[in-house]
């Protein structure tokens, strides 16, 4: 009795444990709009939060605060405060917990019951009660597997903040390159409009003195009109083309004009690169780099390890997982202890098409991978195609200003010595401006196909700055 006692005193003591386990209480979080947006408004380059990161970032602490924006600074910006990459690091938080759920030990299941007799076949004692648990095992390593899976989502997702962060940073690239072209042509388009002008009024006075004809000097008009409104469009995009660098960069545009933009030199730019890009191997070796360390590359891989292990899974599943039940029980004065085992029976036998769907899965993320690598070397061939035709248009631009500077210098000391009159120099300044121009343009045309390279690359050409943390937060 006092043995019987006992066992029940356990029984309790075991239910008593189960009701009292700690659980984890719901905690609301409702979104506000408002302190959301005050949250991004208050986002700043001069927080103390942001330097604490520019330090992790190995940036020069005697450079904090920094002076200007460049593509670094702009970048680090990005990756701090822009909410694209939030919303994929917080995907990555989520598939790293799933992996420590698939990691967890099962829960063991506890089954307990309680009856009471009529003792009317002569029971010693009219209760009977019971407790008796159930283990889970797992068979065929299926949880190593689950786990391998989810270990290849992760690395999946890291893939994913990655490529976001490249392309934040490609689009402030090409932001930085659409700007300070928008500055030339302004510079450009204000001396035209200054000759444009000039040359309004001497057709002005040739109309006058029977020198010009009226179609002729309506041309003229019409041209200086022209490229009065070509300017004017220019202004009007500059404050457009802040606002949108600021917004890449991750903030808002008051805060970020409070630090100017870093003076920029096209032609070493385009001389850095173009030590890259003219090298005789530099097409292979581009193409070799692109196919083997892309980002998209080795999420790929990362996905094709995930459809390997679901074969593995479904391979393992054809042996079914058991259920072990051990269990004490007092009937009626007697005390009973059993064990017993549960599992499923493969009795439609859906194995072999489940495992056919797998290796169907497999087949379709291998045909993918070899898609984006073959995308990849088209896409190299095409851009560096297209870098240099632009290469050779901007050599035969350079080409042709150089011609008509000689040619400008040679007007301008026949005008000095009394040969032409002012229409011809000042006409020849014109073209000299417009040929200007067209270098110009194609320049930044050049810089554009030189960040289509580097897109494809996903990796700068030449910059070898120290790395930058993807995963850093302004929290």
């Amino acid at each position: 009795m006092i043995l019987t006692r006992n066992y029940s005193i356990l029984i309790l003591v075991m239910l008593a444990g189960i009701v009292s386990c700690a659980h984890k209480t719901y905690v609301p979080q409702p979104l506000a709009p408002e302190q959301s947006a005050n949250k991004i408004l208050q986002k700043s380059p001069s927080s103390s939060a942001f330097k604490n990161y520019l330090l992790t970032q190995n940036y020069p602490e005697s450079d904090i605060p920094f002076k200007a924006w460049t593509i670094r600074e702009l970048t680090l910006s990005a990756l701090f405060y822009h909410t694209d990459l939030e919303v994929v690091k917080q995907k990555l938080i989520s598939a790293e917990t799933d992996a420590q759920v698939v990691k967890s030990k099962p829960n063991i299941g506890v089954n307990g019951h309680l009856s009471h007799s009529n003792q009317a076949n002569g029971d010693l004692n009219p209760w009977a009660y019971g407790l008796q648990l159930e283990i889970p095992v797992d068979t065929s390593h299926k949880k190593e597997v689950r786990a391998e899976i989810a270990q290849n989502l992760i690395e999946a997702a890291r893939m994913d903040v990655a490529e976001t962060a490249w392309k934040l940073r490609q689009q402030l690239t090409l932001d930085l390159i659409t700007y300070y072209e928008n500055l030339a042509t302004i510079a450009q388009l204000q001396s035209k409009n200054t000759i444009q002008q000039q040359l309004t009024v001497l057709y002005q006075k040739r109309l006058e003195k029977g020198l010009a004809s009226s179609v002729e000097n309506a041309q003229v008009k019409l041209n200086a009109q022209k490229s009065q409104s070509d300017l004017l469009n220019e202004q009007a995009k500059t404050t457009q083309l802040l606002s949108k660098l600021a917004t890449d960069a991750g903030l808002t545009l008051t805060p970020f004009s409070a630090i100017p933009l870093a003076p920029f030199e096209i032609e070493s730019t385009l001389l850095l690169q173009d030590r890259v890009l003219s090298d005789t191997q530099a097409q292979s070796n581009l193409q070799q780099s692109a196919l083997l360390n892309r980002i998209d590359i080795r999420r790929s891989l990362a996905q094709y390890a995930v459809a390997e292990s679901k074969i593995k899974l479904e391979i393992a599943k054809q042996i079914p997982d058991i259920s072990l039940s051990p269990g004490i029980a007092f009937e009626f004065g007697d005390r009973i202890w059993s064990l017993g085992f549960a599992s499923l029976l493969n009795l439609t036998n859906q194995s072999p098409a489940q495992i056919k769907a797998a290796e169907q899965l497999r087949a379709v993320e291998g045909a993918q991978f070899e898609a984006l690598q073959a995308k990849i070397i088209g896409d190299l061939a095409e851009a560096y195609s297209r870098y240099k035709a632009v290469k050779y248009k901007l050599t035969q631009a350079e080409k042709e200003h150089a011609s008509q500077l000689i040619y400008t210098q040679k007007i301008q000391k026949q005008f000095n010595a009394g040969l032409l009159d002012r229409v011809d120099i000042t006409q020849a300044h014109l073209n000299l401006v417009t040929s200007a121009q067209l270098v110009c343009t194609l320049q930044y045309e050049l810089l554009r196909s030189q960040a289509l390279i580097e897109n494809i690359m996903q990796r700068p050409l030449y910059d070898s700055s120290s790395k930058m943390d993807i995963n850093a937060t302004e929290h």
